[in-house]
């Protein structure tokens, strides 16, 4: 039986992350964690942090010892989702869906994506072309992945843009998740209202596609076998949308940047096409969307890294700590499209791993392959960062063409 150590022995340390410098360089405050030990206890809310990847996968990937954050989910969706979900549950809600994210089935989709990517960045491309500096967020990334979710779930065409500024409400609240200032409430009060409109505008769609006919994925989960409440259907629904955006838009704001600023790897990959996807999982791991998940410690004396934690003890799985660790990655700190593939946790791990992964991918290898073709030397210039520090982003990314 492998020794542990008790929690109290574990080094402590301060890690702030409501300082807006944490989201512009959390590596820094990161890399001053993973230099205490492989588990420390953040001395004002008792999270116990990791950051190796090993530790941080197996924490990630073992629901049954580790449990998710019900509450935080119930609150931003409405409602119950797959995350909230524990096996055999989990995988019979998850299965409804499965099949439209495999990499077969997307293969077919790739011409939409490829026409919705088309109409998004030709503006763009024209006032690039003319000199200008765009917006690639609100220019690009934050429509694209809205668009073609909403296409997917059936959305009529003229409800699109309700849907990414629904999307984008519903951001602030993980944006304000712990701000009790006047502008936190504000954020979380525009997002409950967004969610609360989303909810009742799919609650009606729900009804409306059980007596239709469709392959779109809202009619698939309300007219499902498996059995489900009206509240967790459109809670699953609403999550849908707002993954369809969050994430995917800053992931393509990531691998647009990182390939900005390592010109000489973009041009590589303007030669080599066949690059790309190796591309855009160096730009993840480098840049983690999630800089961090929570988990809740189920039974007693549970091992993280050789230390015994206590039942409800909250993990802070540090994973954009874990995407940069030195023992599984040589010189972690440097973006490099040409390392050996290897799995990264930007997507998570094990059961409540992102359903959306392959899809974010096609999305953005499509971006990077049209403005490699039309713009192929676009610099970027100093990101605004939201306020997010869980689900980090830049809220306005300058595009400009290189003189």
């Amino acid at each position: 039986m492998t020794e542990t150590v008790p929690a109290r022995d574990v080094p402590t340390m301060r890690l702030d992350i409501k300082d807006p410098q944490f989201v512009v360089d959390p590596y820094r405050h990161l890399e001053g964690v993973r230099a205490l030990g492989p588990v420390v206890r953040e001395s004002e809310s008792g999270y116990y942090m990791v950051t190796g990847y090993r530790d941080c996968a197996r924490v990630l990937g073992l629901a049954k010892l580790f449990a998710s954050d019900v509450e935080h989910f119930v609150a931003l969706f409405g409602g119950a989702t797959m995350e909230c979900m524990d096996n055999p549950r989990h995988d019979q809600v998850k299965s409804i869906w499965a099949k439209d994210f495999q990499r077969g089935a997307l293969a077919h989709k790739r011409g939409f994506v490829e026409k919705v990517v088309d109409e998004q960045t030709r503006g763009v491309v024209e006032r690039l072309r003319a000199g200008e500096t765009v917006d690639a967020v609100t220019g690009m990334t934050r429509a694209i992945p809205t668009i073609i979710i909403a296409s997917l779930m059936g959305v009529r065409e003229a409800d699109f843009q309700q849907f990414v500024d629904w999307s984008d409400a519903m951001g602030g609240v993980l944006e304000a998740r712990d701000d009790g200032s006047p502008e936190g409430k504000a954020l979380k009060d525009r997002a409950n209202k967004a969610t609360a409109e989303l909810n009742a505008y799919l609650a009606e769609e729900v009804i409306r596609r059980r007596g239709e006919t469709g392959d779109d994925l809202v009619g698939k989960m309300a007219r499902s076998d498996v059995p489900m409440a009206q509240d967790e259907i459109v809670a699953s629904n609403t999550q849908l949308v707002f993954a369809g955006n969050e994430t995917t838009s800053k992931l393509m704001g990531y691998t647009l940047t990182a390939l900005a600023q390592h010109p000489e790897q973009r041009r590589q990959l303007r030669e080599d096409r066949s690059l790309i996807p190796q591309a855009i999982e160096e730009a993840h791991r480098w840049t983690s969307v999630l800089v961090y998940n929570l988990r809740f410690v189920k039974e007693e004396g549970t091992p993280v890294a050789g230390v015994a934690l206590p039942q409800g003890a909250t993990v802070m799985v540090l994973q954009a700590a874990a995407n940069r660790d030195p023992s599984r990655w040589e010189n972690p700190h440097v973006f490099d499209i040409h390392r050996p593939p290897q799995a990264h946790l930007g997507f998570g791990a094990g059961l409540h791993s992102c359903l959306g992964l392959n899809l974010a991918r096609l999305e953005t290898e499509v971006l990077v392959n049209k403005l490699l073709d039309e713009v192929p030397d676009w610099t970027v210039g100093d990101l605004t960062w939201g306020s997010n520090p869980m689900v980090r982003g830049a809220s306005a990314i300058p595009m400009r063409l290189a003189a």
